[in-house]
């Protein structure tokens, strides 16, 4: 790292978020995204239709319901802290629209 990267006016005024009902929505939320991160990895491994060998689930299931628990978790995240969900839908569907090409060649290339 050069040394001009490194900021020299000082300490950081940043301060940490301190709030129970905050740190309960920001942690949770992160929770439910790791666990999901989880289950996908897991399904790259072993496949969709396979099973967690420790609970049985099939890797398709533990999937939607990690989705659902950080839909669930992003709606209170957007409540607690006002965020613009409009902005946020708006720009879902740029994304989308921005991978779906991607994702249909990629499609056309496993077809049979």
């Amino acid at each position: 790292m050069e040394d001009c990267e490194i900021p020299m006016d000082g300490p950081s005024d940043w301060q940490p978020i301190t709030n129970k009902a905050d740190l309960a929505v920001l942690g949770k939320l992160g929770e439910e995204v790791c666990e999901a991160g989880k289950a996908l990895f897991r399904t790259i491994i072993q496949g969709l239709m396979e099973a967690d060998p420790g609970t049985g689930k099939i890797n398709k299931v533990a999937i939607e319901d990690e989705i659902a628990d950080i839909k669930a978790m992003m709606r209170f995240a957007e409540d607690r802290f006002g965020l613009n969900t409009e902005r946020m839908a708006k720009r879902t569907a740029r994304k989308y629209a921005y991978k779906a090409p991607w994702f249909l060649s990629l499609a056309k290339d496993d077809a049979p």
